[in-house]
């Protein structure tokens, strides 16, 4: 084993309320990858915010190449040379792609002016090497997630760091991007960079990581060897349940009348020909990889993309003009796979979330809002999301990810929708938490909801699924039913390779 780079041990660290670390130590070697799993409120980001100068803890030791040291703040753990790429996006979206990667180290040139020339060739450079096409002229704001977090991955390496966190780093990349992530990070480990790297995600982990430590309600609950990785282990460490627990039962589902009618939908050069059916208490779901015009097809069905041709309808009623508000007042509900970006006003109260698309059917005859009602809807779905909070007027900002995933289920719950689009509902959500999430889907379709589903975790595809629509180049190419599923056979035809078989 190489010599430890990093050393915590004794670390503690008490919120009002909550006792996020208890006593926690770890050793992060030279070169080496160490994955951190557990349940949202296990400890992870307190942690590692805690290493990496964000918050300062109640007690406990840090050591550096076997030197203790004192961790005050962001730029001290810069210097120290640790860095961190946040889960959430900490970029400036006013400020363009040069302007994020250098701020608070910029170069200058021979007279202490800024030389924006050799910070964009720095910029350049860590294009080549990682494979990015970082414009370092452009906006920030006008960025998708995916580009926002390459400018992350670039900033932190372009102060070529010792020690790097990365937490979460894989939630807004696709399969190729996420290979090339993977690839960058073996590059380092050569290089003798040591890697704590947090994921939900635990294929990803189980690829990656040279060891993982798993963290639950505040402690260390031990740390495996390469060797010793096992998925069912890990969950096991992590909320006390097998795999086979994760999923709901769903073998006695019965499908009703038709609620959603597609039929030859095209939506503007990103989908075409795409007809399909989902039923009262039924999961169907939009399969495929990245970009091959699933998610287009899902916004186009609740108004907010454009369709170009094409016949949708809620129960037999077809829906055409009136946008979003008409698609809500029809029945239709649509939880967004971007919670903090496009589901979530972060400013805003948690009560005042889950109330916000269900405003003009609480009004009264005069137009005020009832505000006795509203409350009661509120709590009422707090206690039957089983939501962790303090207040209903607590900001949902400070909410674990897996609330505010259930936050945002509670707003469409509000609209009494009759048909619910659900868009990664358990993206960036711990284990335990998307087992409830999973739990909730499956009672609300045995209420006789239906859900039409775009996932790209291949476990929760199958895991939850009655019925999977397979997407190819804006196409529907194949169908599997709940017993017909299989990894290797959805994957030929997201691919191209099963085209026309059993569509």
């Amino acid at each position: 084993m190489n010599k430890i780079t990093l050393q915590a041990t004794g670390i503690h660290k008490t919120f009002p309320g909550v006792k996020a670390l208890d006593d926690v130590g770890l050793a992060l070697y030279e070169g080496e990858v160490l994955a951190l799993v557990g349940e949202n409120g296990a400890g992870k980001s307190t942690l590692m915010n805690v290493l990496g100068g964000l918050v300062k803890p109640d007690a406990g030791l840090i050591s550096i190449d076997g030197r203790d040291v004192m961790i005050s703040n962001p730029l001290e753990a810069a210097k120290l040379g640790i860095g961190f790429v946040h889960q959430e996006s900490n970029l400036l979206s006013n400020l363009t792609v040069l302007e994020n990667v250098f701020l608070a180290r910029e170069v200058l040139g021979p007279v202490r002016s800024l030389s924006r020339a050799n910070m964009a060739s720095e910029i350049l450079r860590v294009n080549g090497r990682l494979g990015y096409k970082l414009d370092p002229d452009k906006l920030v704001g006008s960025l998708n997630l995916a580009e926002q977090q390459c400018v992350e991955i670039a900033r932190a390496l372009l102060a070529e760091p010792r020690i790097l966190i990365l937490d979460e780093p894989t939630a807004a990349l696709d399969e190729e991007e996420v290979r090339r992530l993977f690839g960058i990070i073996r590059t380092l480990k050569r290089d003798g960079v040591s890697i704590i790297y947090i994921s939900h995600r635990l294929e990803e982990v189980m690829e990656i990581a040279d060891r993982v430590m798993v963290l639950k309600d505040g402690k260390a609950v031990g740390t495996l060897d390469r060797q010793e990785i096992d998925r069912d282990r890990l969950i096991s460490m992590m909320v006390g349940r097998v795999l086979e627990d994760i999923y709901p039962d769903r073998s006695d589902v019965r499908p009703g009348e038709p609620l959603l009618t597609v039929e030859n939908l095209a939506v503007g050069g990103r989908a075409r020909d795409v007809s399909f059916t989902v039923r009262a208490g039924e999961i169907v779901s939009l399969g495929g990889l990245e970009g091959q015009g699933q998610r287009a097809v899902a916004r186009a069905i609740f108004g907010d993309v454009p369709v170009a041709r094409g016949r949708i309808a809620i129960r037999g009623t077809r829906l055409s003009g009136g946008g979003i508000a008409q698609r809500i007042k029809s029945g239709l509900g649509y939880i967004t796979h971007d919670r903090r970006g496009e589901g979530l006003v972060l400013t805003l109260s948690m009560g005042k979330n889950c109330s916000l698309a269900s405003l003009p059917r609480l009004k009264n005859r005069i137009g005020y809002i009832r505000r006795r009602r509203e409350r009661a809807e509120i709590l009422e779905n707090v206690e039957r999301m089983q939501i962790r909070l303090t207040s209903v007027d607590q900001a949902v900002d400070n909410l674990s990810g897996g609330n505010q995933q259930k936050v945002m289920l509670s707003r469409w719950l509000m609209t009494k929708p009759r048909v619910l689009i659900v868009d990664e509902p358990t993206k960036g959500v711990d284990v335990g938490a998307r087992m409830s999430v999973y739990r909730i889907i499956d009672q609300l379709t045995r209420e006789g909801i239906g859900i039409l589903m775009l996932t790209s975790d291949m476990m929760e595809l199958i895991g939850l699924s009655d019925r999977i629509l397979v997407f190819y180049e804006g196409r529907i190419v194949r169908e599997f039913g709940r017993g017909d599923a299989r990894e290797e056979a959805i994957m030929r035809a997201a691919s191209g390779l099963g085209e026309g078989e059993g569509a």
